[in-house]
């Protein structure tokens, strides 16, 4: 394990926000210090909205630690515990979409899904629960815990399948017109919304543990590169390798409004409680959309973006880079601190009760960072860290790489 203590903060004249709506670009202080997070009335059951985001409650698995990757805040309503401390690691290869890992469900159960086409389910203590095989193999989507005991896994063989979470007994499957590119996301009435590589952006109600319905499809004029998110007045957004940005009417497929860039969106874009929305591009900006579709400012990345974000109860918004930073950026568009690795930070941070956010990088290394950017701990790995983290109520934290399933905690 490698530990270090040092701050890691942006070089002079990189953190320049376009302030779009005002028409001018102003200077901004190289680095911010924040007040160490305070203590704030942290969900019992897991919700959508504890960080300051806006995500329309859809009917995942409250009673579960971590139900699902994205379409929340990934603020975490657990404190992490670790010092960087390997509890254990499995064998387990993997190649994430847009940074796709494992869920926790709540008797702390982990699921999984490998590139051998195997959805397996871990115990807290690594052992194996149980494996299902058979699944799509190549490319690899993050499990979704609905609030049936199913749960949902979009699979590059075209497929969606329903799982028995206890007993990984496939329970149905949806036929896809194109393999997934994103995971499955929740809406309100347990709607599934989901994108293919066909260019279709997809709505399927279950009716039961074992039927479904199809409700629209949405033709989009690219591929769909980012897991569709649901904002809590109804719009669907998402964004596609073509350059657009779309809002879509999560009831008919409609479009609202779509806006254009100069390359394409890939990782999942978050949306904060005034139900403005923020968006990494291949550009190297991060793009902050009202939710009308104006564009309120965008910020420098220094390097492309495939990293999702996450916003924390304060709203300030955490994404990665290819340039290898992990930034933290106000509500209004200017640089907090940000934090150098030697390798693009390509998962979605992960920001604990405490404020302490956790990522991975292509440096092979897990890192935790404190609230104003300094360094707590990182390990170095065997592989680049591609899978995104998420912690357990206990504090220990799970997170992968190419090769691996990694759990750290005391």
């Amino acid at each position: 394990m490698v530990k270090s203590f040092r701050m890691k903060t942006l070089i002079a004249g990189a953190a320049v926000a376009a302030a779009v709506s005002a028409g001018a670009v102003s200077d901004m202080p190289a680095a911010k210090v924040l007040q160490p997070t305070a203590a704030y009335a942290a969900e019992t059951v897991f919700s959508q909205n504890n960080g300051a985001s806006g995500f329309l409650a859809g009917r995942y698995d409250v009673q579960a630690m971590a139900p699902a990757m994205f379409n929340w805040s990934r603020e975490s309503r657990f404190a992490g515990n670790t010092d960087g401390t390997l509890k254990w690691q499995n064998d387990i290869r993997t190649t994430p979409q847009n940074g796709a890992g494992a869920v926790v469900d709540g008797d702390g159960t982990i699921y999984l899904h490998s590139r051998d086409g195997e959805m397996k389910a871990f115990n807290p203590d690594g052992s194996v629960k149980w494996v299902t095989g058979n699944l799509g193999k190549t490319y690899t989507q993050s499990p979704v815990l609905g609030t049936n005991g199913v749960i949902y896994l979009a699979s590059y063989d075209k497929k969606i399948y329903f799982i028995d979470k206890e007993t990984g007994e496939i329970l149905t499957t949806v036929p896809l017109s194109g393999g997934p590119s994103s995971e499955t996301v929740i809406g309100s009435d347990g709607t599934l919304y989901f994108s293919t590589l066909d260019n279709y952006i997809h709505a399927v109600k279950p009716t039961s543990k074992s039927t479904w319905t199809e409700r629209w499809k949405f033709k989009t004029n690219g591929v769909v590169s980012s897991v569709p998110v649901l904002a809590s007045n109804g719009t669907v957004y998402v964004g596609t390798y073509n350059n657009i940005f779309y809002a879509l009417n999560s009831g008919t497929g409609q479009v609202k409004w779509s806006r254009t860039t100069s390359n394409a969106f890939k990782g999942y874009p978050v949306i904060d409680k005034n139900g403005n929305i923020y968006a990494g591009n291949q550009d190297g900006q991060l793009y902050a959309y009202t939710s009308t579709g104006s564009l309120k400012w965008t910020f420098p990345l220094n390097g492309f973006s495939s990293s999702s974000p996450a916003i924390d109860h304060n709203g300030n918004i955490y994404i990665g880079s290819g340039s290898g930073e992990l930034f933290s950026i106000s509500k209004n568009g200017e640089m907090n601190w940000s934090f150098y690795t030697e390798g693009p930070v390509r998962t979605a941070p992960l920001i604990d009760a405490k404020g302490t956010v956790y990522f991975g990088s292509d440096d092979m290394k897990v890192y935790a960072a404190d609230a104003n950017g300094n360094e707590l701990w990182s390990y170095q790995t065997d592989s680049n860290v591609v899978s995104s983290p998420q912690l357990a109520e206990d504090g220990t934290l799970y997170i992968g790489s190419y090769t691996k399933l990694m759990a750290f905690g005391k």
